[in-house]
């Protein structure tokens, strides 16, 4: 990538790939201490420029700094000093990319390619935030800016353009999209989760944000149920009236650890006979099995237990895979847009293309004058334009801050649609 201006762009990241999560768990930053690091690197000169996007698989710190200048070195000594970890564990644990590896690294971290689940549709939205709270922290200009809006943008045509991140890897998902398969709309519902732990807790977030609004909780401890029910605006059922509760449910959700089945046959043709016949959709994440195996053969019920998930689980991966190619494509040709940007933001190409776009004003001008005059006035016109330029060109060039020189190049280019002219 051609030097803009002598800044160049730098990536320290430390990820699942190459650091162990004790690592990944002391270098995590929340808002408030990413917001405070960006303040400190550029009110200390270490950067001019910097976004860090950092979550639970990865904390990645994108900067801005002149030719020169040993930012690296500086980032990972300010990380250790910060967060007590030895430089040379920070070096081995991480790793660094500069110019156009840089970038291309965050528009495969923002379309899903670098994620740990291939096609995750969460981190886009991390680096959305990344951006938006170092923009809010003053940290971004012209470069960062574009190359985050940028990247956001490949990730969006990405999960527009291919099936990506269409088909859901964890079972919880998988089961959701199962049981909208066979009710359609699950907000008019009955979800009854039986188990308050972690699985129970994401199907019932799950359920929430799907505008679930009949959202039963049952957990043998009634006041892990309470407190689930709070946070999803569900309702508690006694774990001794599940049996009676399975009328009322058209889906139930098994997500504890108990040692014997909970739902039995015998419960389920008795609320069977309640609904009328009306389908039932069981989903049963619990290992050992929650639902007892006979349930399978009720008419109208419909039974996936978490082998039938991770086999649907392993085709998705299979898919997303097959789209890999046609992603990379799409982020190449973004990228080429970002890097052709950039490369025009070097003050030389600029101050060219000032000229030639002055140049070609002159020339339209001058052809509007009857042939005799032109020679007269084209002297006039080239030393009119000489020293419009000067000055502008001369504060371009002296500028000693590398950021706030592209912030002025970018100016340039903007109001006299220089990118345009190309």
């Amino acid at each position: 990538m051609s030097p803009a201006a002598d800044a160049r762009l730098l990536l320290l990241g430390w990820d699942f790939r190459v650091a162990e999560g004790s690592v990944r768990d002391r270098i995590a930053l929340s808002a408030d201490e990413v917001s405070e690091a960006l303040r400190s690197l550029l009110g200390k000169g270490i950067v001019s420029e910097g976004v860090i996007v950092s979550t639970c698989h990865r904390s990645e710190i994108y900067a801005l700094f002149g030719e020169g200048s040993d930012a690296g070195e500086l980032v990972t000594r300010y990380v250790s000093e910060w967060r007590g970890l030895e430089p040379a564990a920070l070096e081995r644990a991480g790793f660094r990319r500069e110019g156009g590896e840089a970038a291309r690294h965050l528009f495969r971290v923002a379309s899903g390619l670098d994620s740990m689940a291939l096609g995750e549709s969460e981190v886009l939205g991390q680096v959305r935030q990344a951006f938006r709270i170092a923009k809010e922290s003053g940290a971004t200009r012209a470069v960062l800016h574009r190359l985050f809006e940028s990247a956001v943008a490949a990730g969006k045509r990405v999960r527009a353009e291919t099936e990506i991140g269409r088909h859901p890897l964890s079972v919880v998902s998988i089961g959701f999209e199962l049981a909208t398969k066979v009710f359609g709309d699950l907000s008019r519902r009955t979800v009854l989760v039986l188990g308050a732990g972690e699985t129970g807790s994401l199907f019932a977030r799950q359920a929430l944000d799907a505008g679930v609004r009949d959202l039963r909780i049952a957990n043998r401890t009634p006041g892990r149920a309470e407190s689930l029910a709070a946070r999803v605006s569900g309702l508690v059922v006694s774990w001794e009236d599940v049996a009676r509760e399975l009328a009322a449910a058209d889906v139930v959700v098994g997500t504890t650890a108990s040692p014997r089945p909970v739902v039995r046959r015998d419960d389920v043709e008795n609320a069977m006979r309640q609904r009328r016949g009306r389908p039932m959709f069981f989903l049963d994440l619990a290992v050992p099995p929650d639902v007892e195996p006979a349930v399978r053969d009720v008419y109208n019920t419909f039974v996936y237990g978490v082998n039938d998930l991770e086999s649907v689980a392993e085709d998705n991966r299979r898919r997303r895979a097959r789209e890999v190619p046609r992603a990379e494509e799409i982020l190449e040709e973004e990228l080429a847009k970002f890097l052709s940007w950039m490369g025009n933001l070097a003050v030389v190409p600029t101050v060219t293309g000032l000229r030639e776009h002055l140049d070609r004003i002159r020339d339209d001008e001058l052809a509007m004058l009857p042939p005799a005059d032109r020679e007269r006035f084209a002297a006039y016109a080239n030393s009119f334009a000489a020293r419009l330029l000067h000055e502008p060109m001369r504060r371009l060039k002296s500028e000693a801050d590398a950021g706030r020189r592209l912030d002025r190049v970018e100016a340039v280019r903007h109001l006299f649609h220089l990118d345009e002219d190309e």
